[in-house]
């Protein structure tokens, strides 16, 4: 049931596109899965992401923020009536 079909671009790049049934799809995507090793992985998710993101107009993958949080006292230092406290 799968059509393989090969395409050259502009660019001289040859790209080959395969039309399968979902069933076919998930089989093939969980053997690639369970083909690569730990870090392998690591590394495909990475690109995976990196690739997204270049879709979207960004062209890396941002570093990890730190995330900071502001408590706010219950408390303030002032009273509703904006005076100090002695007087």
């Amino acid at each position: 049931m799968s059509s393989i079909r090969r395409v050259k671009d502009s660019r001289g790049r040859v790209w080959t596109l395969a039309k399968v049934t979902w069933a076919e799809a998930d089989a093939a995507d969980d053997l690639y899965w369970k083909s690569l090793s730990g870090n392998e992985r690591v590394v495909a998710v990475y690109s995976a992401l990196e690739s997204c993101l270049k879709t979207r107009g960004i062209n890396a993958v941002p570093r990890f923020r730190r995330v900071h949080r502001i408590v706010k006292c219950p408390w303030s230092a002032a009273s509703d009536r904006r005076r100090s406290r002695i007087r």
